[in-house]
């Protein structure tokens, strides 16, 4: 999919100018940021959900010890949001 899009960029360039490209590889950028710190955070929360719930089930006082570390692995998500508002605010610039 990635390809595609860099594909149909390149071809479109010299009909539509450089800074329109540039703005479409900065979605592009914007998008691959969010989806891969989004995948990471569902893999992370994934994994420390499942280990808080069995560690909350032996030992009801973990719960918020556990409640910290799941919403830990959810703040990768946010930061690659953050990227994303980074680029999005970067992209007049590249026109």
């Amino acid at each position: 999919m990635f390809g595609e899009a860099l594909t149909i960029m390149m071809i479109l360039t010299p009909l539509i100018g450089q800074g329109a490209a540039n703005i479409g590889l900065g979605f592009i950028a914007m998008g691959i940021a969010t989806g891969l710190a989004c995948f990471g955070a569902g893999i992370a929360v994934a994994s420390t959900g499942t280990a808080a719930i069995a560690s909350i089930t032996e030992k009801p006082e973990t719960f918020a010890r556990s409640l910290i570390f799941v919403g830990l692995a959810e703040g990768i998500a946010i930061y690659g949001l953050l990227v994303a508002l980074l680029v999005w605010i970067q992209l007049p610039a590249l026109l």
